[in-house]
């Protein structure tokens, strides 16, 4: 099974969130991740939390479920199980526990951190405002590699969302500044001059192989809020947010696609729209990572693909119109494949719901793409949703042979 991994020589990453969160109601463990057909994997999330200064600085959102953990149930944890004794000074345990267990057992995989999120991401602003306060974040970096030697390969940023001044695109009572971003519009970039102090900082420490990702928006109307001239110097990639891209739940709309490939006047924001939005703006395609998606968004109340939509779809795994792939189609649904957009769904007449999301079908397709535009490759959220790796539905196999071998 090593040789799978061996074949990641081809240049493209397959990068899969895990989540911190995954192994409570999920009961999804870092055992049940099949390693050998992924390169690389995004822990989320670290939050922000304020130092002993008051500075916003990454720290563990959940510190029981990320290192504290013991797991000693053969069935959920990496051998060798952990022991119950009192923790030897450096000595960690929960998901980067296992997560090193894979490593010292020889799996070639690229561990990141991710920081933010869309429920961490409220003080984003506040962390970049100073120079004070972005030295205070970067020395939390290091402090976080001191403690993992060995183990993390990448710091991933998923601030949800840089917003141009005036706007917040991210959650409500998040903070903003119109310093955040684009230094082309603004007096800062705040983010920008964190990227380079960071970048700086690893490359005079033994740290420099460690690398910078970050998750952007698929919004075109959004992106002149990111620094993208340092963005595209200092980040080894740019990962692009394509999914949640339309649903009823955000409002009346035409029923569509969320993680499509391409644009049609139903489903207007693509995969294809946002890459090439990109690329005008000056980021190296080959930097540039495409997103996939293992759950729906629903839209309710509709005729089917191009009508009208509105309210909030009720099948549901964890929240409102959002189902794991490994749980669709539901019931009562018929499968669909819209050649135009390149993309899944599924719908019930009876019901009147469309649930849009990845298939084998659409997976080969966005595979096709990374070659023929000659991107880096693509991001998944999140591990916990697809059909097992041995499955002929397995989204995950899907992509690592269509990202491994070139058509």
């Amino acid at each position: 099974m090593q040789s799978l991994q061996e074949n990641w020589n081809s240049g493209k990453k397959l990068i899969v969130y895990h989540t911190n969160w995954a192994c409570y109601g999920r009961n999804f463990q870092v055992k049940d991740l099949p390693v050998n057909y992924i390169s690389d994997i995004n822990y989320s999330f670290l939050d922000l939390k304020p130092n002993a200064q008051g500075f916003y600085v990454p720290a563990f959102s959940d510190p029981w479920s990320d290192v504290d953990k013991r797991y000693g149930d053969p069935k959920e944890s990496v051998q060798p199980l952990d022991h119950q004794q009192p923790a030897n000074p450096g000595e960690y345990f929960g998901n980067l526990g296992q997560f090193m267990k894979l490593k010292r057992a020889g799996y070639k995989f690229n561990l990141g951190l991710s920081i933010g999120g869309w429920s961490f991401s409220t003080h984003f602003s506040e962390a970049v405002a100073t120079p004070e306060s972005r030295l205070a974040f970067v020395n939390a970096c290091m402090e976080i590699l001191n403690r993992f030697p060995g183990l993390i390969s990448r710091l991933d940023f998923d601030w949800e969302h840089i917003s141009p001044p005036g706007a917040n695109y991210g959650k409500e009572g998040n903070s903003t500044s119109p310093n955040d971003g684009n230094s082309l519009f603004r007096l800062g970039p705040n983010f920008g001059m964190l990227l380079e102090l960071l970048r700086n900082h690893l490359d005079h420490s033994p740290f420099s192989n460690v690398t910078i990702t970050a998750c952007v928006t698929g919004d075109p109307n959004a992106m002149s809020a990111l620094p993208i001239s340092v963005m595209g110097r200092v980040l080894e990639s740019i990962n692009i947010m394509s999914y949640d891209m339309a649903c009823s739940s955000y409002g009346q709309c035409l029923a569509g696609h969320h993680t499509n490939l391409y644009s049609t006047h139903y489903s207007q924001m693509s995969i294809d729209q946002a890459v090439k939005k990109y690329i005008s703006l000056g980021i190296p395609r080959e930097k540039i990572v495409i997103g996939a998606a293992l759950y729906s968004r629903g839209f309710a109340n509709t005729d089917g693909l191009g009508k009208p939509s509105f309210g909030i779809v009720d099948d549901r795994s964890w929240e409102d119109g959002v189902c794991d792939y490994k749980t669709l189609p539901r019931p009562g649904a018929a499968e669909y494949y819209d050649e135009a957009a390149q993309a899944h769904y599924s719908y019930d007449p009876n019901r009147r719901i469309l649930n849009s999301y990845d298939s084998v079908r659409s997976i080969k397709a966005k595979c096709d793409y990374v070659w023929k535009e000659g991107l880096k490759g693509v991001i998944v959220w999140e591990s916990a949703g697809d059909y097992p790796i041995s499955d002929p539905r397995s989204l995950l196999a899907t992509l690592y042979h269509g990202l491994v071998n070139k058509p």
